[in-house]
């Protein structure tokens, strides 16, 4: 590797990361977040934004955007948010982001995911990071000094049926940001693991939710409202601590999820 460019050695290893808790629903909270001079963060903030599709597709849509760039053909250049203005999502998976078959895939990668809770993870999300090191080689063997381009290669395993998935993040000439490269690793998180389902486990799936944050626990953490939830009730009305529901002042239940108040 050329002088000045090189990977750090705690980035060259497998590990946990975590996430903030609760992890970001908008680009607003992601920025406030991830750290992207650290392909550690980024990969794993990466896998989260693709959950996201799932609940708010504009939303998870953005932080991926965000996270992404495309490769200039045989250039040192990139587009951010990729070229087609996608992230290297594919719209084929699209009919994936609502059905109860898939759209519990993405978080079956984070710690604590197991058929007993609907693949539903622990909090504070923490994802297992696999150094690829022989990906990584070689594909800085072709484009370090040539194109000035550093890469990381890590994969992900999930904890269904143990599908595996490569997320490639490159470092541009003259930056210390990263971004994920690897396009159709967000394609890959929705591969159909079905078959290691049993009947329980799919009735399970249906009860499991895919975020269990609350709209007060991001205003706490990020302030303002998040885009993926109510603003801050007025005065007199009460918020629902289980689906952040509006409700009237007398109310004792929430009328949208039955929770008390």
């Amino acid at each position: 590797m050329s002088e000045g460019k090189k990977l750090k050695a705690e980035w060259m290893k497998d590990q946990a990361f975590a996430l903030a808790d609760p992890a970001p629903w908008d680009l607003e909270e992601l920025k406030q977040v991830v750290d992207v001079t650290d392909p550690r963060s980024v990969a794993t903030y990466w896998v989260w934004s693709v959950c996201r599709l799932v609940d708010d597709y504009d939303d998870g849509m953005g932080m991926m955007k965000y996270l992404f760039a495309d490769l200039e053909p045989f250039g040192r250049g990139f587009v951010e948010g990729g070229g087609a203005g996608r992230a290297g999502w594919d719209t084929y998976f699209n009919e994936r982001l609502k059905s109860d078959n898939y759209n519990w895939l993405p978080r079956a990668y984070f710690d604590g995911a197991a058929s007993a809770n609907g693949f539903m993870p622990q909090r504070p999300l923490r994802l297992e990071l696999y150094y690829n090191s022989t990906n990584t080689e070689t594909i800085n063997s072709q484009s370090l000094e040539t194109l000035g381009r550093l890469n990381i290669v890590y994969w992900v395993k999930s904890y269904a049926a143990g599908n595996k998935v490569n997320i490639t993040l490159s470092q541009f000439d003259e930056s210390d940001r990263w971004y994920v490269t690897s396009g159709t690793s967000s394609s890959g998180l929705f591969f159909d693991q079905s078959s290691a389902l049993s009947n329980a486990g799919r009735a399970r799936l249906q009860e499991a939710e895919n975020d269990t944050s609350t709209p007060e626990e991001h205003r706490a953490r990020y302030g303002g409202a998040p885009s993926g939830g109510p603003a801050p009730a007025a005065s007199g009305e009460k918020v629902c601590p289980s689906c952040g529901e509006k409700c009237p002042p007398k109310a004792n239940f929430c009328p949208r999820c039955g929770a008390k108040l």
